[in-house]
């Protein structure tokens, strides 16, 4: 049987590894006025686990590795880990469907991406590409997803 990951693990976590995390603090949270923004501009509802995290810790990075957020400057304007200004240049360049939402670039060619195809009540699950390659699932929200980070960025 799976366990599921909840926001205190994640924190728990984030406390034993913060040489490797590099995450914000609320006050670097973006508003609910540029969530919403974001959200109306790409016809999606972020889930529940990441509107926590950007809650609690606004953005960041896992061993170097960033966590796109939302910058509150015109998304058109943003570079680069806001998740709209990414999603706009994946949409141009035909690198994603509109429903696929990059949240996370590695410098080995990985994409995290919420895959609202796949998403269900209030969650999104993250699917994991290599290249051209068909998307396999990895997490099942954000807290597994950041948990499983963490875990694999932090041996």
């Amino acid at each position: 049987m799976k366990i599921k990951i909840t926001p205190n693990d994640v924190k728990k976590l984030i406390d034993l590894n913060l040489d490797i995390i590099n995450f914000g603090s609320p006050d670097n949270a973006p508003s609910y006025e540029w969530i919403s923004k974001a959200e109306m501009y790409m016809n999606i509802t972020f889930s529940d686990s990441y509107k926590w995290f950007l809650a609690e810790y606004g953005g960041g990075d896992i061993n170097g590795e960033e966590i796109f957020s939302i910058y509150e400057i015109d998304f058109e304007n943003a570079v680069g880990g806001d998740i709209v200004y990414n999603y706009i240049i994946d949409i141009r360049d035909n690198l994603h469907e509109k429903n696929e939402i990059v949240v996370s670039r590695t410098d080995f060619g990985e994409e995290f991406y919420f895959n609202y195809n796949k998403s269900h009540k209030n969650e999104c699950p993250i699917y994991l590409r290599l290249g051209k390659e068909n998307g396999v699932f990895y997490a099942a929200d954000f807290y597994e997803f950041l948990y499983k980070r963490i875990k694999a960025l932090s041996k």
